[in-house]
């Protein structure tokens, strides 16, 4: 006997409500698990009745029906079956009003309230039906399946989950049932080499810090062409820093300039971020480093980026502050910035004001060119992207 609404079996939906982000009817049989765990729940303006329908792979002899009705707060109270044949007529074959979260109807030829169907759940959330046999001839020939919710609870529609278990129908053929027989052993065994993977599971050598053999969150590809994590870089600049020596390569020994010093490797970082993603689900990933999200990205510097730099929201400039500390250092090589403005007028208009803004990349806007650049936030001398919050108003 199989579940011929199982993902194995190739199922389809073709009639789909309207419904909630994240909760349509294609869950019900989808092949991801979290998927299918969320369950379908119809958009919060839409009143019952709403009608679901399925078909199955071939023509099936029904033998019962689990219908979980409850996703959350949500609830149905009120069901009704339809079965369609092989010439796409239609027919009631059950309907109930109850009161359990869960619903079974079941052939009365093969079950009874002694002898009901095997089922997952509890006997305490479960209510259990029967087939009209009136209308034998569809369910026991059934090409699909129509699910009317036409009740529920002060909630909108919803079903958690739909199994239809049966056999193939007497009408179809030998090699029909060879094939769901072979789908479903395939798609079994078509698993087993995915848990293997996960249990041996293993961060690529390319992905971890050259010098520390961690995997990186923001790499830095340094003028040796090693690479290394942000936060290795910073404590071998402080530790270089602590003896009075100037910043350089770690690897080399080669000092830093304005145009030999470490480079946001993007291309690296994208993978990486792409494997922390297609991982969160192995417990290994659990404890290591991200770098999404407000709380833990970096800080956005005042200095020139590049174009690359400025792909990841200002991520990258963070190695600047490196240089920038040579500015206010004694013991740091000096460097000389071209991008600093001194002139007191408007960087677009040219005319000077009483009051200017001023810009992370030390540019000053009249209030007019201000908010005529606000809506990409990018300067229009040195190309510097930036934020509402950094820019400060200066009375002259």
């Amino acid at each position: 006997m199989f579940n011929f609404l199982d993902s194995k079996l190739l199922p389809k939906i073709l009639l789909k409500p309207l419904a909630t982000d994240s909760y349509e009817a294609d869950n019900l049989i989808s092949t991801d698990f979290s998927s299918k765990a969320r369950g379908f729940i119809a958009y919060p303006s839409i009143k019952p009745p709403v009608e679901l329908e399925f078909e199955f792979l071939c023509e099936v002899n029904i033998a019962y029906i689990v219908l979980n009705t409850s996703v959350g707060n949500h609830r149905c109270s009120g069901i009704e079956l339809f079965a369609k044949n092989s010439t796409g007529e239609y027919c009631s074959i059950a309907r109930a009003v109850y009161e359990a979260p869960i619903v079974i109807f079941c052939n009365k030829r093969d079950y009874s309230m002694s002898n009901p169907p095997p089922c997952r759940f509890s006997k305490s959330t479960t209510e259990l039906n029967f087939l009209k046999g009136c209308a034998f001839k569809f369910f026991l020939n059934a090409a699909g399946l129509k699910i009317v919710i036409f009740r529920t609870q002060r909630s909108v529609p919803c079903l958690a989950s739909v199994e239809v278990w049966g056999k193939p129908a007497r009408s179809c053929s030998q090699k029909t049932v060879d094939t769901v027989q072979r789908l479903v052993i395939e798609k079994i065994s078509a698993v087993e080499p995915v848990e293997a993977e996960t249990v041996q599971f293993k961060i690529p050598g390319e992905f971890k810090d050259d010098l520390t053999y961690q995997l990186m969150t923001i790499p830095y590809t340094l003028p040796s062409g090693k690479t290394v994590d942000y936060t290795t870089l910073e404590k071998h600049v402080e530790s270089e820093k602590s003896f009075g020596r100037k910043p350089g390569d770690p690897f080399t020994g080669i000092k830093f300039t304005e145009t030999l010093k470490p480079v946001l490797n993007v291309a690296l970082k994208s993978r990486i971020d792409m494997f922390l993603l297609r991982n969160s689900h192995a417990t290994e990933t659990f404890n290591l480093k991200r770098t999404l999200g407000l709380g833990n990205a970096p800080k956005r510097l005042k200095g020139p980026i590049s174009s690359d730099e400025r792909e990841l929201n200002g991520a990258s400039t963070e190695v600047d502050i490196l240089i920038q500390k040579a500015k206010t250092d004694p013991n740091f090589t000096s460097f000389s910035s071209s991008n600093e403005c001194t002139e007191k007028h408007c960087a677009f208009c040219k005319k000077t004001f009483q009051s200017l803004y001023e810009l992370p990349c030390k540019h000053f806007y009249c209030r007019k060119c201000l908010l005529s650049i606000c809506a990409d936030c990018v300067c229009m001398e040195c190309k510097i992207v930036f934020t509402k919050r950094d820019v400060n108003k200066i009375d002259l």
